[in-house]
């Protein structure tokens, strides 16, 4: 039985910055995720998004991607759109625009926007050309999904940050610190799209967000600007949350969302899914919940996690066609409240 309390939205997450699958596949995938429970997909794009224009060379219709064999060309790309819309599955994109930005950075036409020059993760926030690119990115990812009404900007893991002249500078001068630093970007990011996308609500990973107290979370009015999703990929025996958390942001949003994890987030070279271990992920999530998902005003729903990679430059791990075993099961424990030995007939 579907515990409504617990969201009611169930979104698969595709990560394809990593084998991403073709087509055909999707014709097959879409409508089985659909019939075992999902209501939607989470669609990480990275740079099999067909971008034109000033970014071409991001995505796979640059001259060297489209020697290299692309992924999608922009028929491909509507193609997989509609095939989700056929299967009434609500399409949320992903996309990067602060840290995990190796698909941009990498590039010599943006390599002056890294934080650090040597690693091509994080953006520098200082720099008067970060803003543009994030613009150009956001606009082509919104023109190209229709009837958008979430986006994910990601803002997860800034490895790299507060760490060149500019950004010391800042961080020395500011009253927060480095979690100044953060905030002013992502209420920047945010602020744009609610400027010129008044319907459209925004998704940010939340784990930068754990360690900045109450206070400055409050002061920025970042509850008023975006949602979180909170991730924790652990089993059981170590997950840990906490009450702390949950007061921390029950106090800052009226909306948040869960991410567990299918697959992806056990090892970066990991060939087969440990699917004992995310199914006690989806019990541990599910048991978090019932203790403090009663004081959350509106929780959202969950996104179940699948990684193709842990980074741009990672290898790959599970492959998405040997983690539908764990992703059936993992969705089946979530509706059902929890794991059943009677699941698997």
């Amino acid at each position: 039985m579907e515990h409504l309390a617990f969201g009611t939205q169930r979104l698969v997450h595709l990560d394809l910055k990593g084998a991403p699958p073709k087509v055909s596949y999707f014709e097959k995938l879409f409508p089985f995720i659909k019939d075992i429970g999902a209501t939607g997909i989470l669609l990480e794009w990275e740079d099999t998004f067909p971008y034109t224009k000033e970014l071409i060379q991001i995505g796979g219709l640059s001259v060297s991607a489209q020697a290299n064999g692309a992924p999608y060309s922009l028929e491909e790309a509507h193609q997989i759109l509609e095939l989700a819309a056929d299967c009434n599955l609500t399409v949320i994109p992903l996309v990067q625009t602060f840290g995990h930005m190796e698909f941009v950075l990498k590039h010599e036409q943006w390599r002056g926007l890294r934080e650090v020059e040597a690693y091509p993760s994080s953006m520098c926030p200082s720099n008067s050309e970060t803003m543009p690119l994030v613009r150009s990115l956001i606009k082509q990812i919104v023109a190209f999904h229709p009837n958008i009404q979430y986006l994910h900007i990601g803002g997860d893991e800034i490895w790299h940050m507060g760490i060149c002249h500019a950004c010391q500078k800042r961080v020395q001068t500011s009253k927060y610190g480095k979690a100044a630093l953060y905030l002013d970007h992502i209420t920047e990011v945010a602020q744009y799209i609610k400027d010129n996308y008044p319907n459209i609500k925004i998704i940010i990973w939340d784990d930068m967000l754990r360690n900045i107290d109450l206070n400055i979370l409050q002061e920025y009015y970042i509850g008023n600007l975006v949602e979180p999703m909170i991730w924790h990929y652990n089993s059981s025996d170590t997950f840990q949350l906490g009450g702390a958390l949950w007061e921390k942001y029950i106090n800052i949003f009226n909306n948040v969302w869960a991410a567990t994890a299918y697959k992806g987030a056990t090892s970066s070279c990991q060939l087969i899914p440990v699917v004992r271990y995310h199914i006690s992920n989806h019990e541990a999530w599910l048991a978090e919940l019932g203790m403090h998902g009663g004081k959350i005003m509106n929780f959202r729903g969950v996104i179940l996690t699948g990684w193709s990679r842990f980074d741009h430059y990672a290898t790959l791990c599970e492959l998405l066609p040997c983690g539908v075993p764990s992703l059936c099961l993992c969705l089946k424990t979530w509706l059902d409240g929890g794991y059943t030995q009677y699941m698997h007939e």
